[in-house]
């Protein structure tokens, strides 16, 4: 007698679009970063974490979403973000639930905007279009760090940028604004706003750039001992370094230029309260 072994092959596994998961890969890669430096602007997640994340092997709390979303300059959606992060953990101790997650995110109402679909905003080089534009401002002048967004604990308010409100001028202000790179605002005690020439009790919107070579018309702001500091861009050029600067180690020019966050691109009435 022949016995017949027969295998049943077990049907494949649904792969179930992840939406979320694919929005964090690709606003990352449209940023141009890597894993590494998505860890460093979520404040030290393992990019073997980011990565399991991105590829739906893990499941992030919800705050450690919150925490991507801010890093990748996509806080507009965190409500989506921490929905994600509550359906997926359902299915901690046996499948994750994608159903669950999937009436989520149609309760949510296709929140990204494109039918559901996970693309990132379309990002120009190191520039995109500041259409309202909104810049956190921090509790005090402490250094915010080199992350997209400064932590949330620094964060006291956030201001709304909003090109439309200049009129005719909407154009102008539409161009100044996308200029930007990853911008906040840090209040202007006035003592230091009297040191380089600006109005005191104000708040300094800070654009993320270099100073190589520095602009001598401009008001920069350096590292200084765990706080930020405002110094004309003539002593970034070669000229007088005030004396407070030089007690903490920026004593020379390039010390200066080493030390740069930013550029203050503009001044606004302090509007944290």
């Amino acid at each position: 007698m022949t016995t017949t072994s027969v295998v049943l092959e077990s049907p494949p596994r649904q792969v179930v679009e992840d939406p979320v998961a694919n929005r964090v890969r690709e606003r990352r890669l449209a940023m141009g970063w890597s894993l590494k430096r998505l860890s460093e602007a979520t404040g030290g997640l393992a990019p073997s974490f980011l990565f399991n994340i991105e590829s739906g092997r893990k499941v992030p709390s919800e705050d450690v979403a919150v925490r991507i979303a801010r890093a990748l300059d996509d806080s507009t959606f965190e409500t989506t973000y921490r929905a994600w992060a509550r359906a997926k953990s359902r299915g901690r101790t046996g499948r994750i639930d994608h159903e669950t997650m999937l009436r989520a995110w149609e309760q949510l109402r296709n929140p990204f905007g494109n039918g559901g679909a996970a693309a990132p905003e379309p990002i120009a080089g190191p520039v995109r279009d500041a259409g309202r534009l909104r810049v956190p401002v921090l509790a005090t002048s402490a250094d915010p760090g080199d992350g997209v967004r400064p932590l949330p604990e620094m964060v006291i308010n956030t201001l709304s940028l909003d090109p439309q409100t200049y009129g005719h001028d909407s154009e102008l202000a539409r161009e100044r604004y996308a200029r930007l790179r990853r911008p906040f605002a840090f209040p202007l005690d006035d003592e230091h706003a009297s040191r380089v020439g600006l109005p005191g009790t104000s708040l300094a919107i800070v654009t993320r750039e270099g100073a190589d070579p520095p602009d001598t018309r401009a008001v920069y702001v350096v590292r200084c001992g765990g706080r930020l500091e405002p110094v004309r861009g003539t002593a970034l050029a070669g000229g007088g370094i005030p004396e407070t600067l030089r007690a903490e180690g920026l004593a020379s020019s390039e010390a200066l230029r080493a030390a740069v966050v930013g550029r203050i691109d503009l001044v606004l009435p302090d509007v944290r309260l």
